[in-house]
C-alpha cells in the first residue's frame, strides 16, 4: 500500500469518526443519548407525511408535513402549501404512514408565519408523532436532518448543517429563518428539520435557486408561539405597538454611543400609534421588554405580537447618551400581512 493511499485512507477514517462522535454531543457538548442517522430517521419518518393539492390542471403540488398529536390527527405543514386549496376550495388530501391518502381539514393557518395546522380521522390506534426540541438551542454547525417529499418522492432523507440562525427576510416580521445546507427542494416546504436528539427544531420552508445549499425554516419556537391559538380558534391574534425596529450593527451602536451588544433600532414610528403615544421616536434603540433583553428586530416583533391588545408594556430605551424607560398599552393588529408566494423573492421559492 502506497503512502498516500494509507494517508487517505487515515484521513477518511477520521472524518466519518468525527461525524458519528459529534452526533452523540448536544449543543453544550454534553452527552446525548447515542442515536445514528438510521436511528433519528427511524423514529421521526413514520410522522412525516406526503400532502398533495390538486393544482386546478389536473395535476398535483405536493407538499410535506409531520404529525404532533396522534391522538387527535394534528399536522402542521406551511401556509403556503395550502393556499391553492383554501383558494380553489379543493381538498387536501394526506398521505398517512399506513399508506392511506386521507383528506384533510384546515384547523387553522397563519400567513405572517407561513404555518398552517390540519387535522385528520383517527380510527383505531393513535398515529406516530414527532417530538418539538428547542430552536433556541440550535448552535451554527450542528447537524440536522431534513425528511420530507421533494418532487412527490416520499421520506427523502438529507444531512446537513446549521449554517446560520437569525435571518429575516423581506415581509417576514416574525421568522428568524434557520439556514441549513441540507437539501430542501420543491415538495420539501412544511416538513420537519430534525436534530440530533431526534426532535423537531424547524420546518423547512424555501431553498434559494441562485447558488446552492442555500435553505431555509421556520424555527420550531415560532410554531410553539402560534399553535395555541390555531389550535383553538384556527387564526392567530396579535399585538402591535406600530413602530418598525431594525437590527443594530457594531457600527450603529458605537455610533450612537450605545455600550453592548443587544438593541434594536426605531426607523419608524407610525402616527397616532401607541409608540408615538408612548413618545418613542426614530433613532432610538429599544433595548427592552418587560425586563427582557432584545437581540433582534424579529424578537421585538414576536414579543410585542404574543401580549393581548390592552396589555401595559414597559420598553427600555436609548436616546442621545441616556437610558429612559415608557410605557404604553398593545393595540390589536388591524394590518394584513402578504402570502409567502407574493412575499418571497424570485431567486429564493418556496418548497
Amino acid at each position: 500500500m502506497t503512502g498516500k493511499r494509507l494517508l487517505w485512507m487515515s484521513c477518511s477514517m477520521l472524518i466519518v469518526f468525527g461525524l458519528t462522535t459529534r452526533l452523540g454531543w448536544s449543543q453544550k457538548g454534553s452527552r446525548l443519548p447515542s442515536l445514528s442517522i438510521p436511528d433519528i430517521v427511524e423514529r421521526v419518518n413514520p410522522a412525516v407525511v406526503n400532502v398533495q393539492i390538486r393544482d386546478g390542471r389536473g395535476g398535483l403540488d405536493y407538499g410535506s408535513g409531520f404529525i404532533i398529536d396522534g391522538r387527535r390527527g394534528l399536522i402542521v405543514t406551511n401556509y403556503h402549501v395550502i393556499l391553492g386549496a383554501l383558494r380553489t376550495g379543493s381538498p387536501v388530501l394526506v398521505s398517512l404512514p399506513d399508506g392511506h391518502l386521507a383528506q384533510a381539514s384546515v384547523r387553522g393557518f397563519d400567513e405572517a408565519t407561513d404555518l398552517a395546522l390540519l387535522e385528520v380521522p383517527v380510527e383505531g390506534e393513535p398515529l406516530p408523532a414527532v417530538k418539538l426540541g428547542d430552536s433556541d438551542a440550535l448552535r451554527v454547525g450542528d447537524w440536522v436532518i431534513v425528511i420530507g417529499n421533494p418532487f412527490g418522492l416520499d421520506h427523502t432523507v438529507s444531512l446537513g448543517i446549521i449554517s446560520a440562525k437569525n435571518r429575516s427576510w423581506p415581509g417576514s416580521p416574525f421568522n428568524d429563518f434557520l439556514q441549513t445546507d441540507a437539501a430542501i427542494n420543491p415538495g420539501n416546504s412544511g416538513g420537519p428539520l430534525i436534530n440530533v436528539r431526534g426532535e423537531v427544531v424547524g420546518i423547512s420552508t424555501f431553498a434559494s435557486t441562485v447558488g446552492t445549499g442555500l435553505g431555509f425554516a421556520i424555527p420550531v419556537n415560532i410554531l410553539k408561539d402560534v399553535l395555541p391559538q390555531l389550535q383553538e380558534k384556527g387564526r392567530v391574534t396579535r399585538g402591535t405597538f406600530g413602530v418598525q425596529v431594525i437590527d443594530t450593527t457594531p457600527y450603529v451602536r458605537r455610533r450612537m454611543g450605545l455600550k453592548g451588544e443587544s438593541g434594536v433600532l426605531v426607523v419608524a414610528v407610525k402616527i397616532g400609534s401607541a409608540a408615538a403615544r408612548a413618545r418613542l421616536r426614530r433613532d432610538d434603540i429599544i433595548l427592552k421588554v418587560n425586563g427582557t433583553i432584545i437581540t433582534s428586530a424579529s424578537q421585538f416583533n414576536r414579543l410585542i405580537a404574543a401580549e393581548k391588545p390592552g396589555t401595559e408594556i414597559t420598553l427600555t430605551i436609548f436616546r442621545e447618551g441616556r437610558t429612559y424607560t415608557v410605557t404604553g398599552v398593545v393595540e390589536a393588529e388591524t394590518s394584513t400581512h402578504s402570502t409567502p408566494s407574493a412575499r418571497t423573492p424570485r431567486s429564493n421559492q418556496p418548497q
